[in-house]
């Protein structure tokens, strides 16, 4: 959609804004596109996809979290066809650009710590009842989710990185693998994508976006996928402390009963097998992007997910998947690894 299409219709929808300049965002991995208005004092995002069903989820989704007091853009306007909604701005940085700015500062490990302790309030959602619809809409991360994810990073990682492997083997393994992860705790709300990317930094503030793929799921793979963010390079000690935090905040949340009855004290043995499972499908997913449609970002980060791999083996057990264990070791050694980065 041109530029001065959405700038005129927020002219005229959204009068009291007062919009006078626009600018196109840099597309991430989905097609939609994002553009920042502004006038002389602030800003407001709009976005246009032709995914109109889950346009329709985002917004709902925001409405919802945003009425419930959790931190998420505000839906400003929507075109009569749901393929143009505009939102607050939460900022032009989002919380992976400043932990690669920064590094690991106190300050930064503070801004982890908060984040884990409001996503849990969105997870939670799930158990009011005003939420329902909702949630009832959510797939779930169950075990066919769980196997289609092990097989993406099979297809696309695997098999475009030459590796050989009894692949008999490796899905009776990995049939195993989900059904042991994919029956484990789904009476949350799991945002699927959280990651720094999609936290955005405005002040001592942090927004929430891009939860609209959300699942009925284990919450601690959202943990996960905030804590081993390839990019982020998240120090060993620190995801240690802040699943610790995150864990002890949950209890805090929960009644005795409830924590009985979800078995949360066996989370912490969940969140070993959902971090690998996590990031296999990192890894399925910078191989469709990277090996297949051939974009370098994606390649790039191959051998960061390739290290965070060989920090999971280092920390655990893969003993009872023989298949997958030799598979892993040999795509984490130095020489596997060394190839995939790029030379400039």
């Amino acid at each position: 959609m041109q530029e001065q299409v959405v700038l005129k219709y927020a002219q005229e929808h959204i009068a009291a804004f007062n919009a006078k300049e626009i600018v196109t965002l840099p597309q991430a991995g989905s097609d939609r596109i994002y553009y920042r208005l502004s006038n002389e004092r602030e800003h407001i995002i709009a976005t246009y996809s032709n995914n109109i069903e889950e346009n329709k989820r985002f917004i709902a989704l925001s409405q919802y979290f945003s009425n419930a007091g959790i931190s998420v853009p505000e839906i400003l306007s929507v075109n009569t066809e749901n393929s143009l909604y505009f939102q607050t701005d939460g900022g032009s940085v989002s919380l992976l650009e400043k932990v690669q700015a920064d590094g690991h500062t106190e300050e930064i490990k503070a801004i982890y710590k908060q984040v884990l302790f409001d996503l849990f309030d969105i997870q939670a959602c799930a158990r009011k009842q005003s939420f329902n619809s909702l949630f009832e809409a959510c797939n779930s991360f169950g075990i066919e989710q769980v196997l289609f994810d092990l097989n993406y990073f099979k297809n696309n990682f695997l098999s475009k990185a030459n590796i050989s492997f009894d692949e008999q083997k490796l899905n009776e393994e990995f049939d195993r693998w989900s059904k042991d992860i994919g029956s484990k705790e789904q009476r949350f709300f799991m945002y699927r994508d959280c990651q720094g990317r999609n936290i955005m930094l405005q002040g001592d503030k942090h927004t929430f976006i891009d939860f609209q793929g959300g699942l009925k799921g284990h919450p601690l793979y959202d943990v996960v996928s905030l804590l081993w963010q390839a990019k982020a390079k998240i120090p060993a000690a620190w995801k240690a402390e802040l699943v610790q935090a995150y864990l002890q905040n949950v209890s805090h949340q929960l009644t005795s009963e409830d924590m009985l009855q979800m078995d949360v004290e066996g989370w912490e043995s969940d969140y070993h097998k959902l971090t690998l499972t996590r990031l296999l499908q990192v890894l399925g997913a910078y191989g469709l992007r990277g090996l297949v449609e051939g974009k370098e970002h994606f390649i790039s980060s191959i051998p960061l997910g390739l290290e965070n791999i060989k920090e999971w083996l280092a920390q655990n057990s893969l003993s009872a998947y023989p298949t997958l264990q030799k598979i892993l070791e040999e795509i984490t050694t130095t020489k596997f690894i060394e190839q995939w980065k790029i030379k400039n």
